[in-house]
């Protein structure tokens, strides 16, 4: 897969090389169709950087970029095909679930061990110190998004979910300030509205934290502090455990620059009356 070979070769590869990297993770279907100029001319670099990229990750040229990109639109598994596949290939021994939570749980452990611990602290800190959090994941990473947006929300104000389909988006950039911070989630297929939201926010000054699966991924430009959690094998689905993981330990991170703080928030939560929305186990004895 041209992905595993640009995220093999990735750190290697000089600053030019890296635009083209990026410009052909994002727009695949460009590369199929066109020149190696023509990409030249739309990431900003020469051809000839562009055949030297093609080199750099072990091909014998553009040609042999266009035939892989090309073979993998017609044979390419979906996300839900690679996450079918990885379940059937467990053998049955009584013990399904536990195989496959197992598996989840090594995911998870050796993500935490590859995390930049340094990014993360920063990451925290700001999260802690932003006047005003937004968080932004569509399509498959609208869920991840909407469980973080939720649980920033128990502790503490000014958390601003970003929904395009419902929002005016030239207002909400308007408003928005140096200082503040974006907590962006983008998984493959990479939806080109997130990347193009991301990068108008970047703008303003936001600081960006990106959550995406690998180190090659079109959020990576972006971001001032950026988390890949998976691979180019792994399915968006099949991720989710990790992703979940992180983001819970993320917010966990930014609780503790002032536990008293967050404590007190939840407590005021906790005093309004909520017996109108929710059944307590009582009601059912």
């Amino acid at each position: 897969m041209y992905q595993q070979l640009i995220q093999e070769h990735f750190q290697q590869l000089s600053k030019g090389q890296k635009k083209v990297a990026n410009y052909i993770l994002a727009t695949p279907h460009d590369v199929a169709l066109k020149s190696a100029q023509e990409i030249g001319q739309s990431v900003g670099v020469s051809e000839t950087t562009v055949i030297r990229f093609c080199y750099a990750i072990e091909l014998s040229g553009y040609s042999e970029l266009q035939s892989i990109i090309r073979s993998s639109f017609m044979h390419g598994k979906s996300s839900l095909g690679t996450y079918l596949a990885s379940k059937n290939n467990i053998e049955e021994d009584g013990s399904f679930h536990e195989t496959v939570m197992k598996k989840d749980a090594l995911k998870i452990q050796k993500v935490s061990e590859q995390l930049n611990k340094e990014d993360f602290q920063h990451s925290c800190q700001h999260l802690h110190n932003a006047p005003k959090i937004y968080v932004l994941g569509l399509r498959s990473s609208f869920a991840a998004a909407q469980w973080l947006g939720f649980t920033l929300n128990l502790l503490r104000s000014d958390i601003y979910m970003i929904e395009p389909q419902s929002q005016d988006i030239i207002q909400l950039l308007n408003h928005m300030q140096k200082g503040e911070v974006l907590v962006v989630l983008s998984f493959h297929r990479y939806y080109k509205e997130t990347i193009e939201l991301t990068r108008m926010i970047k703008k303003k000054g936001v600081i960006i934290i990106g959550v995406s699966d690998t180190i090659t991924a079109p959020l990576y430009r972006y971001s001032d502090y950026y988390f890949p959690l998976g691979t180019a094998e792994t399915s968006t689905i099949d991720m989710m455990p990790v992703v979940i993981s992180f983001l819970n330990t993320l917010v966990s991170g930014m609780t503790r620059q002032e536990p008293k703080q967050y404590e007190m928030y939840k407590a005021q939560y906790d005093s309004v009356d909520s017996s109108f929305l929710f059944l307590d186990g009582d009601d059912f004895k």
